[in-house]
Order: structure tokens, then sequence, then C-alpha cells
């Protein structure tokens, strides 16, 4: 072979090569993602990314999946996504959608799963891109896949033949629902938590505003006079990772159930010390109800302590019980030495005794004109729950409200949970305030504290009734 024809091959030899390596090194650029979810679901999720330097002609951006495991694998092209394909710029930015379900390895993701992503700017698409360095992580997301569970009340009643039409019974009342997104969510996974209730309103009017934004639902709602027509209140809750509730409705039966009647729109019961305090509704609509009542002066007294026999009347009221259906002796096991039949409250007492409802406080005793505390009053509902409900109206367990398979169902995890410093664990009140808690039929005086110990007033009182006895 003569020097000419072998320098030429080497030239030949070498620039083949050169073109080799190029075209398997990824054009210059840098890539990465600016923002990305902390959650997201098992079907896809939205990416804020950005490309700088990149060099001329056509670029691909690419994303990379992977699950995150203890020992990394490598980014598979399977599992490749093309972001943006580029042309004549050196800059790019924006936000695209990740689909899981149309990837090799993660269309099968489940809660608790971490998702690792990488970007790469290439000449190529995702087939024949280089596949990224086996730690290359821009950001990685959990998975959380699961829906949420809770329930949705209407105000007390006892008609429930198709409760969901039921008319409330003046033109003020409290419509409620309480959701969590870790009922579901097996010990130790990730979830997302709450995010929005997504309200709607069906109605003939302008409605009032809705702006519930906690796990707690509540909507206060007054009918104008003008009001006529259908009304429906509906919502949509969805966690952090846009997994949804079912849609749940108030008064979504058909016409004629579903409008606005003359007896809805008149004003509840009244008191001339309620007007803007933070429990008018609850103590306005169940006056209504002729569960609660004022006094001679025309006053509610909210702000007032609860005794235990006024506590007493107050849950046989809600019993079905009247001045003529009261023991007028003392039932066995009853015989309280600070209780005697002429005083106003006795039958009351000895009926919720009976019932099992509440107890004495030792030695024979009653306490009749002691306050009843926070603790005791949950206590009370807690024990109408395990009593199996009351014997007829508001407390009887047929009418499904939310003393009934509520108060439990979601105990393990309960819909809504507090780190309350001041209910220890052995505590006779323990259990009752996280159930009250839970379901959302008692609030905290704090974020961190449930005051067991002090005093009920009648407004509390009458919001937890309100609750208690709201039906699904």
């Amino acid at each position: 072979m003569s020097k000419k024809i072998f320098t030429l091959l080497l030239l030949a030899v070498f620039m083949l090569a050169q073109f080799s390596i190029a075209s398997a090194v990824a054009v210059a650029g840098d890539a990465s993602i600016t923002a990305l979810p902390d959650f997201s679901s098992g079907a896809n999720v939205d990416l804020d990314w950005a490309a700088t330097g990149m060099a001329a002609g056509t670029k691909n951006i690419l994303v990379w999946g992977r699950l995150n495991a203890a020992v990394p694998v490598a980014y598979d092209w399977n599992d490749c996504q093309l972001i943006a394909t580029i042309i004549g710029t050196s800059d790019a930015s924006g936000t695209f959608t990740y689909d899981y379900t149309t990837t090799v390895n993660l269309a099968a993701l489940s809660s608790g799963d971490i998702v690792e992503f990488t970007l790469s700017v290439d000449d190529q698409t995702c087939a024949t891109a280089d596949v990224p360095a086996i730690d290359s992580v821009m950001g990685s997301n959990y998975v959380d896949d699961d829906g949420m569970d809770g329930d949705y009340f209407n105000p007390p009643s006892l008609n429930i033949a198709d409760f969901d039409s039921t008319p409330v019974s003046c033109n003020t009342f409290e419509m409620w629902a309480v959701v969590s997104d870790k009922t579901t969510v097996p010990a130790g996974d990730a979830y997302s938590g709450f995010d929005s209730w997504n309200p709607s309103t069906t109605g003939t009017f302008a409605p009032a505003p809705i702006g519930a934004d906690a796990a707690l639902f509540s909507w206060v709602f007054t009918f104008p006079s003008t009001a006529s027509g259908a009304w429906i209140l509906g919502f949509n809750p969805t966690d952090a990772a846009g997994n949804e509730w079912s849609l749940s409705t108030f008064r979504d039966g058909a016409a004629p159930v579903n409008v606005v009647g003359a007896d809805e729109l008149e004003d509840c019961a009244d008191f001339s010390d309620t007007a803007g305090h933070a429990y008018e509704v609850y103590i306005r609509y169940l006056a209504d109800l002729g569960l609660i009542s004022g006094f001679a002066d025309g006053t509610f007294g909210p702000d007032n302590n609860l005794t235990r026999a006024e506590a007493s009347t107050l849950f046989e009221i809600a019993n079905g019980y009247d001045t003529t259906t009261l023991p007028t002796s003392a039932p066995a096991g009853c015989d309280f030495t600070d209780v005697s039949a002429s005083d106003w409250f006795a039958g009351w007492v000895w009926q919720a005794c009976a019932d099992g409802f509440m107890n004495g406080v030792g030695g024979g005793l009653f306490d009749p004109n002691n306050l009843l505390t926070r603790g005791q009053v949950v206590t009370i509902f807690n024990n109408i729950y395990e009593m199996g409900g009351g014997t007829g109206d508001y407390l009887d367990f047929a009418n499904g409200n939310a003393l009934s398979q509520d108060w439990t169902d979601w105990e393990n995890p309960y819909l809504r949970e507090a780190a309350w410093t001041d209910v220890s664990v052995g505590a006779y009140y323990a259990i009752p305030v996280l159930r009250a808690y839970g379901i959302g039929v008692a609030e905290g005086t704090s974020a961190t504290t449930f005051s067991p110990d002090q005093a009920a007033t009648r407004g509390e009182f009458a919001k937890m009734l309100y609750r208690a006895i709201s039906q699904q």
C-alpha cells in the first residue's frame, strides 16, 4: 500500500470517529426543573422547566422519570418524555405535564411511591438520546393516589324520608361537612392534605359567598325574603394531589322538593342578646325547633355557664321528653340525695340518669347546680353513642345523626386530629374529646388546647348540640 493511500485511509477513519463522537453527545444547554409539586396523583404531574445557553439549531428538552430506590437504577428511555423542541434560540421555559400512564416503568404507581426527575438537552428524541447519569436528580415527587373520606350534614330535622330534600326549619342555618385525606392511607405513607371544597350553588337569587378553606366546611346561610325556586348547594372536595371526593349536594331532589318554601323564609326564633354572637345561628335554629329556650326577660344568655341540671333538661328534650312524660320518682340507681321531687329539674335529672346519659358525681350526689365542663359535655355525647342513641326524636339513631355511625367511623384515624396539650391519655374525657373534635361536633379553644375543665357556656352547648344532631 502506498504512503498516499494509507494517509487517506487514516484521515477517513479519523473523520468518521469524530462524526460518531459528535452525534452521541448531547448538544450544549442547561435545563432545570424550576418548580415541582410535593405531591401528585398517580396519573400525572405538572413541572415547570427552564433551559439556557442552548446551542444553535434544533434541540429537544427531555424529562426522565424513575422510581426512587435505596439503590438507584438507571434511567430508562421508556420513561422519557419530550418536553419541547426548540429551534434557533438559546433560552426557553414553560410548564410540562409528565404523564405517568404513558410510561413503561411508572404506569402503575401507588400511594407512597416517590418519583425522581431530571432533564436533558439533546439533538435526539427519547429513544436515541443520551441517558442521564444515574446520580442525576433535579427533583422528586410523592404520589398520593388515595381519595378523601368524610361526611356532610344537613340542619337538624325529624323529616328523614328524603333528607337531602328536606326543608330547613327557618331562614338561617348551617350546613357543614368534614373530610380527611389520610383515613385510607396506610401508616407511614405520605399524603397531600386537603386543598379545596370547590363549592357551587344553584338558585334563583345570588347566594352568599362561600369561603371555606379548611378541612371542616361550615356554611351559614340566610334565605333572603325574595328567595324562590330551586336551591341547591354542592361541593366536590379535592386534595392537594388532585384526587376528588365524590360530589355531594344539599337539597338535590327534583322539584318541587328542592324549591324554597314559605316556612323557610320565616325568621328563626330570636333573643335580645344573640344578634352578632358567634353562636347565634345555632341558638336561634334550635330554639325554632323547641329544643332550647331563653329567659323570661327575652334573653338567652349565650355567655352564661350551663348547669348540670340545665344540661339534663336540654338532652332529654332532644330525646323527645316533656314534663308530661318524665318520671315522677327516682328510677333505680338514680336516687340522688341532692335532687328532690319538688325541684323543677328532678324529672329531667332522673330521666338523663335512667337513659345512661348523665351519672352522679359520687357520694350519692348529682350536683345539679354545679357547672358543666366542656369535657363533661362531650362525654355525655359519647355516652349517648355508647348507649346506642336515645329513645326518640333528635337523639334517635334512626334519624342518622352525626352521633350515630360517624361518631367513630373515622376513629382510626379521625377525620380531624389535634395535639391537645391539656387532654391527658388517661382522662375520662380523652376519647370523647377526640371523637367530638374528630367528627366536627366540638372545637378547641386554641390550636393546642381543648380546655376540658372549663365551664361550658350555653352558646357553646347550642353549637355542639346542633352539630351532634345534624342529619347525614
